[in-house]
């Protein structure tokens, strides 16, 4: 037997899994780049590239601050496109020519450049590994995940920069591969989550290198206080001084993670960790230890890493508090067999509309919509066919509703719409619509064709009131009138202005 099922069900499952793939998923069924992407891609990694390079210690060989790989990673991560051949060999041409333009030989800034590129392509090659839902760090063992990941990147670019580091500056075996897979996991650790929660990137470079989707912003001065704290806290690292100061911003992290979300969580993080690394490389923050000596200094870069960690996991968590607690709110208003407004929420949205009309003294109507003989379905085909029938009916109804209408199933086969209209004529089409459309159903249940249909009463008030109970009252006397007169039909009430006032 062919039996279809309902076009509401199949589309809303399909959307549900495209939704569950995120981002990358879909970054994957793009086409290949074009040669503008190329451009930025080695924009991207020579400048980042040349301000790596400017963090070097007085004196020293390798940047204190390295962010070109991880913004890198980021885009390959986030646009998959990217990381074919034009996008890595822009990659590889961005790294040599700020090595050469900084002085560098070609045979040093190719090595240098073959590091880069086994580490990212290493922690590329480990993020395929990764969960999709793990990538933009929503989950509580997300940020832990992505460590993981860049643990291998970071013993790839470790393992290669033993022999380069020898070979370029001397440096024993041993403490090559602790300094570069250290320096490059604390580089990765402080990047990469800006990256990785960062707005949608742009495709099409003519709007910029990153489009930003504008967000209402709460202008609460309570807001910026965490961020201030950060700020202040740094600052005070610089005027006290000593091996605790890295510490001091750790507090307002903190206090930052609880309050923001995690891509601004990540920007703190990420602010943080660049301070206090150029600073203390600089001189900024003395911390009363000598940093020419290689095991202080890889300390102070996992001290750093670690501290910047630890608001990123809080962040994550929370972020996944938050959207469990908005899964449950919803779950509370929202009716699980239509996906409409449950009785609750369709009263405590109606409260809000019924409130803003009733200020402007704008009409309002109300319909209440009842399924004829849906008893009979239950009775005769049972009570997954009537479900499917509520379904279909919520559907049909909900392709006429705007996007400020209030609509929900408040009774077992009974919806009800709440909106501002222009007076009793709108009114009048909207039923008719609403009538048609659900007409027009032809419904395959149990190998009999169903065609349902649905009686409406309204009552239509020129002025809205304070209350919804008269005007729902009359709209139920109107639905019974139209029952009452063989159903399948409407009837709509003219309320008096003052009514409910």
């Amino acid at each position: 037997m062919d039996r279809r099922r309902h076009p509401l069900v199949g589309v809303s499952r399909a959307q549900r899994e495209t939704g569950a793939m995120g981002y990358v998923a879909g970054s994957e069924a793009r086409g290949a780049i074009g040669w503008r992407w190329v451009g930025l891609v080695f924009l991207i990694v020579a400048l980042w590239s040349l301000f790596g390079i400017l963090t070097r210690p007085m004196g020293g060989h390798l940047a204190a601050f390295w962010p070109a790989n991880a913004v890198l990673l980021g885009l390959f991560i986030r646009l998959p496109e990217l990381a074919g051949p034009r996008g890595w060999s822009a990659a590889v041409l961005g790294y040599l020519a700020a090595d050469i333009a900084t002085g560098s030989s070609l045979d040093k800034a190719a090595l240098l450049t073959f590091a880069n590129l086994i580490s990212v392509a290493a922690c590329l090659l480990a993020f395929r590994r990764v969960p999709t839902e793990h990538v933009a760090l929503s989950r509580p063992f997300s940020v832990p995940i992505m460590v993981g990941a860049l643990v291998f990147g970071a013993v790839a670019c470790g393992a290669v920069g033993t022999v380069i580091g020898n070979h370029l500056f001397g440096q024993p075996y041993i403490d090559g591969f602790v300094f570069w897979f250290v320096t490059e996991l604390g580089n990765y650790v402080a990047i990469l989550p800006v990256m990785l929660t960062l707005p949608m990137l742009s495709r099409e470079p003519t709007a910029g290198l990153i489009s930003l989707r504008m967000r209402r912003v709460d202008v609460d001065p309570g807001r910026f206080a965490p961020f201030l704290a950060v700020l202040l806290s740094g600052l005070a690292s610089v005027f006290v001084g000593g091996p605790g100061a890295i510490a001091f911003p750790v507090p307002a992290l903190l206090w930052a993670a609880v309050t923001y979300g995690m891509f601004a969580n990540a920007l703190l993080a990420l602010l943080f960790t660049a301070w206090t690394l150029i600073a203390v490389s600089r001189g900024l923050i003395s911390i009363g230890l000598d940093l020419n000596d290689t095991h202080y200094l890889l300390s102070l870069r996992t001290g750093v890493m670690l501290i910047a960690l630890a608001p990123l996991v809080v962040a994550s968590v929370m972020a996944s508090r938050n959207e469990l607690l908005g899964r449950l709110q919803s779950l509370a208003v929202t009716d699980y067999l239509t996906g409409i407004l449950n009785r609750t929420g369709f009263f405590q949205q109606g409260a809000g509309l019924l409130a803003g009309l009733h200020a402007r003294q704008a009409p309002v109507a109300a319909l209440m919509i009842d399924i004829d003989h849906f008893k009979s379905v239950n009775d005769s085909y049972g009570h997954p066919a009537g479900d499917e029938v509520l379904r279909a009916v919520a559907c049909a109804l909900r392709g006429h509703m705007r996007a400020g209408d209030v609509f929900g199933r408040v009774g077992g086969e009974e919806f009800c719409v709440l909106l501002g209209v222009s007076g009793q004529g709108a009114t009048e089409t909207l039923a008719d619509r609403l009538c048609d459309a659900v007409r027009a159903l032809r419904l395959d249940v149990a190998g009999s064709v169903l065609s349902p249909t649905v009686s409406i009463g309204a009552a239509v008030a020129a002025q809205a009131p304070d209350d919804a109970s008269a005007l729902m009252a009359a709209a139920d006397k109107a639905l019974y009138q139209a029952k009452q007169a063989g159903r399948d039909r409407h009837v709509v009430l003219d309320l008096a202005p003052a009514t409910g006032t």
